[in-house]
Parts: structure tokens; sequence; C-alpha cells
């Protein structure tokens, strides 16, 4: 007795578009994975910023309530208080050549 068989390829082609969709369906799921994972970092690159130009804000104030502390004559009376005066001529040590040729060696 002869059966006849006339689907037998078609397992394989069944196979293989089950393969095809199990992997559209998890490529599908990990590229929305991926877009939520870049949608939370660009929410917390958006927070750090903020935070960012909030600690530059107080950077500028601190910088010039520092200058205006130090730069309308106070930083004079501060300096004449511990007896340092302002040199308009400063003289510097001069090194000699044969002191440089021994610190060079």
């Amino acid at each position: 007795m002869t059966f006849i068989q006339p689907n037998k390829s078609r397992g394989t082609f069944v196979l293989a578009i089950g393969a095809l969709i199990a992997v559209l369906l998890l490529g599908t799921f990990w590229l929305v994975v991926l877009y939520n994972h870049v949608v939370n970092l660009n929410h917390a690159i958006a927070t750090d910023k903020a935070k960012l130009d909030v600690i530059g804000a107080q950077n500028t104030m601190l910088s010039n309530e520092a200058q205006a502390a130090l730069g309308s004559g106070q930083l004079t009376s501060l300096a004449s208080e511990d007896g340092l005066v302002i040199e308009n001529k400063p003289q510097y040590f001069v090194e000699s050549a044969a002191a440089s040729a021994v610190a060079v060696k």
C-alpha cells in the first residue's frame, strides 16, 4: 500500500516561518526596551543639565560675592593689617649662570 504525501517538505517551511516570526517578535520587543532606555537617559540628561545650570548660577553668585568682598579696597586694608605693603618696583633674585648649569645637570 502506498501513502501519498504531497506536503512532505512543508514541515521545514513552517518551521522556518515560525523561527522568523519568533525572531521578529523578539527583535520588536528588544527595540521597544531599547527605546525606553534611550528616553529615560534623555530625561536623566535633561535633569542633570538643569542641576548643572543651578550649580553654575550658584558659582557665579559666589564668585561675585568674593570679588565684591576682596575687590573694593578691603583687600588692601586686610593686607595692611597683617603688615604687608604693596611693592611698586619688586626686585627678584638673579641667578648666576654657574648655578643654572649645575641645576641642569
